[in-house]
């Protein structure tokens, strides 16, 4: 486990083909999901962490994982996307 995995309480890192950005802990929620809906709704982190029944530091810890690592969270997005219009679906 690195030092940077270590340094978060609530995030963990699954093993994953292509994907590197952790999830929640103990939850099928990536880091994505948090900040996605955040923003799509205009929600804050208290309004987040009670939507999702996280503890608000979890929140706080996806935000902290998301601003040091916006380029790769947006990148993996995008592969995500592509990944799916390669079956059709149209994001």
């Amino acid at each position: 486990m690195s030092e940077q995995q270590n340094s978060y309480r609530y995030l963990e890192w699954r093993p994953h083909r292509w994907r590197k950005t952790p999830y929640i802990k103990g939850r099928r929620i990536w880091v994505w999901h948090v900040i996605w809906q955040m923003k799509a709704n205009n929600m804050t982190p208290e309004e987040i962490a009670q939507d999702f029944g996280l503890p608000v530091e979890a929140v706080y810890e996806a935000l902290d994982y998301y601003e040091k690592h916006r380029e790769l969270l947006e990148a993996e997005v995008e592969e995500e996307r592509r990944r799916l219009r390669e079956h059709g679906i149209n994001v």
